[in-house]
């Protein structure tokens, strides 16, 4: 079923999230850089990422809302929807966590020890992942938001399953 937030039948939910999933996962590639590094530029150069990746989080989550509230329950996958949604709202609330300790500071930590920081993008972007991984289920398995064209169908699913019935 289409999705209901959409510009020119593109849902808008997929096209939005790359924004702070990149954010998030450069994030954490910065904080690696600098815990080898120790050079201070990296630290600092997250301070904009969270920013844009918090913001483009809540952002992102318009258009999944309208759409787990009006397209998953008809394709029956509700349950792992709201599971997508509880682990989003988790990434956004560790990367909220790790802005305000970085913003409380005013000199990074030391490079050659790893900060509460560093622990909460590695846990923001692994919980990223499985909410990712979720969320690309309900489109490959449950065809959420997917638009079907008429003229596409699996022919060779079709003569493997009528040669299974005979």
């Amino acid at each position: 079923m289409q999705s209901k937030a959409r510009i020119a039948k593109h849902p808008l939910h997929p096209m939005l999230i790359v924004i702070p999933a990149g954010a998030f996962v450069t994030t954490l590639v910065f904080d690696v850089v600098y815990v080898i590094t120790g050079v201070p530029v990296w630290w600092e150069a997250t301070m904009p990422l969270l920013l844009v990746g918090i913001v483009g989080g809540l952002l992102a989550a318009i258009p999944g809302l309208v759409d787990l509230v009006a397209v998953v329950p008809k394709q029956n996958a509700t349950r792992i929807g709201v599971a997508h949604m509880l682990l989003n709202v988790l990434v956004v609330a560790l990367f909220a966590w790790n802005a305000s300790l970085r913003w409380a500071v005013e000199v990074p930590p030391a490079p050659n020890r790893i900060s509460t920081g560093f622990w909460l993008s590695l846990i923001g972007v692994a919980v990223l992942a499985v909410s990712g991984w979720l969320g690309w289920k309900m489109v490959y398995e449950y065809h959420v938001a997917v638009l079907e064209h008429p003229e596409a169908r699996d022919v060779r699913g079709e003569e493997r399953l009528r040669g299974a019935a005979d």
